[in-house]
């Protein structure tokens, strides 16, 4: 009898599961400043714990079709393993990003998530995949017994093991074994000030006065957020280039990766995912996109 094998798909966050997070990142970090605010007043009751970015994912920044491509291979292969491997910090991965993925696609991905730390960081964190892939044997090999022979693991790699990022030749040992896509660039932009202030009720306006956060709503976003010391002419300025933003800084597109990729296996019944089949799916990819 057969022993199953798994299917192990790995992919990179940023552009190719999903869109531009610059304004989750940037709500992110006002949260983290808040807390610090709020611990500094003694009013840690009104701090939220999370970023929620769920309804921005569902109204475009989750990449088209990722959902059906999933379901897809899920069907098609059986016992399938994914994974996500990106170059974002461990505590922005761990502290929202996967998880709301996770809620606004309903797909759940294997623990570790590999960030930043397990890539070749004197390299300009160019990615490792046989250190990832040591750390997934040691993760599945009691579900799939197979994996504790090396012989048949290697086999595995060679074969089930497929990893997609839209940077090209991004794997610093196996580049091979990478799938292309292209730059997903989906941005949608929202009033971080208003939406937390609209989720956090309890949180006073005063608390945004605090100088530290400020400083960084200041300098880095994009809200016509008025302080006491905001004179009527920077809030007007500020309300200009806010409805700038909203209209130019959506950077929407018809995005059909995943669906073509479904047509691409289907059509070249591709069963491995070893050298020879992912160079045939980067020639498709690289032909309908066309990608250099």
């Amino acid at each position: 009898m057969k022993k199953k094998a798994p299917y192990i798909f790995i992919f990179d966050i940023d552009n190719c599961i999903i869109g531009n997070v610059e304004y989750p990142i940037m709500e992110s970090q006002i949260l983290d400043l808040v807390k610090i605010a709020c611990n500094k007043n003694k009013i840690s009751n009104q701090c939220k714990k999370k970023i929620n970015f769920v309804n921005t994912l569902k109204k475009g920044l989750l990449r088209p079709y990722f959902i059906n491509f999933i379901k897809f291979i899920k069907k098609k292969y059986k016992h399938v393993e994914l994974y996500v491997y990106t170059n974002s910090t461990y505590g922005w991965t761990y502290g929202g990003l996967v998880e709301n993925i996770e809620k606004a696609s309903k797909i759940k991905f294997n623990k570790p998530y590999f960030t930043r730390e397990n890539s070749y960081q004197s390299h300009n964190f160019h990615k490792i995949l046989s250190n990832v892939f040591k750390i997934i044997i040691s993760k599945l090999q009691n579900k799939y017994k197979i994996l504790k022979n090396k012989k048949e693991a290697l086999k595995i790699f060679n074969n089930n093991v497929v990893f997609i990022d839209d940077i090209k030749d991004n794997l610093f040992d196996y580049p091979k074994k990478q799938i292309v896509c292209p730059k997903y660039e989906f941005s949608k932009p929202y009033d971080i000030i208003k939406k937390i202030k609209n989720e956090n009720k309890k949180i006073k306006h005063k608390t945004f006065e605090d100088e530290e956060l400020k400083k960084y709503i200041k300098t880095h976003v994009k809200s016509p957020f008025k302080f006491k010391d905001t004179t009527k002419k920077e809030f007007k300025v500020q309300k200009l280039l806010w409805k700038y933003y909203m209209k130019h800084d959506e950077n929407i597109k018809k995005d059909n990766f995943y669906k073509n990729l479904i047509k691409i296996i289907k059509k070249n019944k591709i069963n491995m995912f070893d050298v020879k089949n992912i160079k045939l799916i980067n020639d498709e990819v690289s032909s309908l996109y066309k990608m250099t």
